[in-house]
C-alpha cells in the first residue's frame, strides 16, 4: 500500500493473475482517454471548475485527477495518496529508475502499480497513476504532483510566502512579518510562510510571495550603490 508502510519495489508480474488481465484490458481506455481529454473529461467536468488555470501536459494529468477527486469527494485522500507515492519513489531509487524505464512495456507496468498501490488506495489515484503508465509518462509524476499539488492550494486560499534572510529569524519576527503579509494578501486568502537563511545577503531579508518580490537585503543596496558610483 502506498499510503501505508514502507513499500518495497514491485515484484514480477504474473500474466495469468486476473488482476494483471484486468489491467492490461484497461491501457487502451486509459491511453484513448489521456490523449483526448477535452472529449474524455468534458462529461466528468461539465460541473465542476479548476480553483486556476494551469497548461501542459503535467496541467492535463493533474486536472482529469482533480476533477475526478472532486467528484468523488475524495480531494484530500488522492492529495495524500499522489504525495505519498512521489515520497516513496524519491526514497527508493530503485523504483524511481523501474518507473521511469522505456523498455518496461507499457500493459506490464500498468499491471506492476495496480498491484504496488494495493486494494486501499483510491480509484482516482490508481487510475492517474495507469494513465500515465500506459501513456509512458510515469517518470514524470513529480511533476503532475506538482501541478495537483498547486490546485490544491488555490482551492484552499493557499499563497505561498518564502523569506529569506541573512540570519535565522526570531519566532517573534516571524510572527510579525506573517502578520504584515497576510495584510497584503486576498480576501480569504492564507500565507503560508517559509522561512530560509543565506548568509550572502549580509543583512535584512528577501520576501516572494506569489509573484510578488521585495529585497530588503543590504546586498542589494551594496550593489545599488556600486551602480551608482
Amino acid at each position: 500500500d502506498a499510503t501505508t508502510g514502507a513499500p518495497q519495489p514491485p515484484p514480477p508480474v504474473d500474466r495469468s493473475e486476473p488482476m494483471a488481465a484486468r489491467s492490461f484490458r484497461s491501457v487502451a481506455m486509459l491511453r484513448a482517454s489521456l490523449k483526448t481529454p477535452s472529449r474524455a473529461l468534458s462529461s466528468v467536468a461539465e460541473d465542476v471548475t479548476v480553483p486556476v488555470k494551469l497548461f501542459g501536459i503535467h496541467a492535463r494529468y493533474a486536472n482529469a485527477a482533480y476533477v475526478a477527486a472532486v467528484k468523488a469527494e475524495i480531494l484530500d485522500k488522492v492529495e495524500v495518496e499522489l504525495l505519498s507515492f512521489k515520497d516513496v519513489l524519491d526514497k527508493k531509487p530503485d523504483l524511481a529508475t523501474y518507473v521511469a524505464n522505456p523498455t518496461v512495456a507499457r500493459d506490464e507496468k500498468v499491471a506492476q502499480m495496480d498491484a504496488f498501490l494495493g486494494p486501499n488506495v483510491s480509484h482516482v489515484t490508481k487510475n492517474t497513476i495507469a494513465a500515465l503508465a500506459a501513456n509512458a509518462r510515469l517518470g514524470e509524476l513529480d511533476k503532475v504532483v506538482e501541478a495537483f499539488a498547486t490546485l490544491m492550494k488555490a482551492s484552499r486560499k493557499e499563497v505561498n510566502a518564502v523569506v529569506t534572510s541573512a540570519e535565522p529569524l526570531s519566532n517573534a519576527n516571524t510572527r510579525a512579518i506573517q502578520s504584515a503579509l497576510e495584510k497584503h494578501a486576498g480576501e480569504g486568502e492564507k500565507v503560508i510562510l517559509e522561512t530560509k537563511v543565506d548568509p550572502s545577503l549580509l543583512a535584512g531579508l528577501t520576501i516572494q510571495m506569489g509573484d510578488k518580490y521585495m529585497d530588503l537585503s543590504a546586498s542589494s543596496q551594496i550593489a545599488a550603490f556600486k551602480r551608482a558610483i
